[in-house]
């Protein structure tokens, strides 16, 4: 994965910091400007065309719903408001997410910012490519290799992540997951399950085997995966 421009905007000195602190923290992320004053914000966005935007809603001369308003081309709006009033009118802007002031929880705004990932990767032209992904696994932020990567299980609100060393068990949805992974070594096989192409060992009528690890494949993911198999 690589760095995704980004500009904060808010007349909140201490919120304004905030944000840039939690940027900053964020290896895919690269914060490029912040503005206290909304109109100097406005013109950094058509100037300097970042991928993120971290917006607030309420400022003096213009405020973050005028701003997007404003844009004809949007980047990734990430809103952030000590109030979720605005929220219902915000989506009908398509903004990514909204965290709330003050924000405090690194891993809320980590989940704001995949989305905005999520956002450009799908407007870039489907899925992604990057040989490296980075998952919140125990508290920490973890850049994993995708070739390390032997498959991907769906877990309730979270997944796992299986690879030699460890098993990372992160929030999210497996679709998310998939947009990321290279699609010529990553295949989805059942509602549960992505899988490395060549870790597989081999394919019976129902299942097929990586390591130790009998994995279903549902019929409607069947054709498509004898399909890519062919093709190797």
């Amino acid at each position: 994965m690589g760095k995704y421009t980004c500009i904060a905007i808010d007349d909140d000195i201490v919120a304004l910091k905030i944000i840039s602190s939690l940027i900053e923290k964020t290896p895919f992320l690269d914060l490029v400007g912040t503005y206290q004053n909304s109109v100097k914000g406005a013109s950094a966005i058509l100037e300097d065309k970042p991928d993120i935007v971290f917006l607030d809603i309420q400022m003096p001369d213009l405020s973050g719903m005028d701003i997007l308003k404003s844009l004809n081309e949007k980047p990734q709006i990430i809103l952030v408001t000590s109030q979720d009033g605005f929220a219902v009118e915000a989506f009908e802007f398509d903004v990514v997410d909204y965290l709330l002031k003050p924000i405090e929880n690194y891993g809320r705004f980590l989940k704001a910012a995949n989305k905005a990932v999520s956002g450009i990767e799908e407007k870039s032209g489907g899925k992604g490519d990057a040989q490296n992904l980075f998952v919140k696994s125990d508290s920490l932020l973890v850049n994993l290799d995708t070739s390390d990567i032997h498959y991907v299980e769906a877990y309730g609100d979270y997944i796992k992540i299986h690879t030699p060393e460890k098993t990372h068990v992160v929030y999210g949805k497996l679709k998310d997951t998939e947009a990321k992974l290279p699609d010529k070594d990553f295949i989805r096989v059942h509602r549960s399950y992505i899988v490395r192409i060549d870790k597989i060992k081999n394919i019976d009528q129902g299942n097929l085997q990586i390591g130790e690890k009998i994995i279903p494949v549902s019929s409607s993911y069947r054709g498509t995966l004898l399909e890519r198999i062919k093709t190797l």
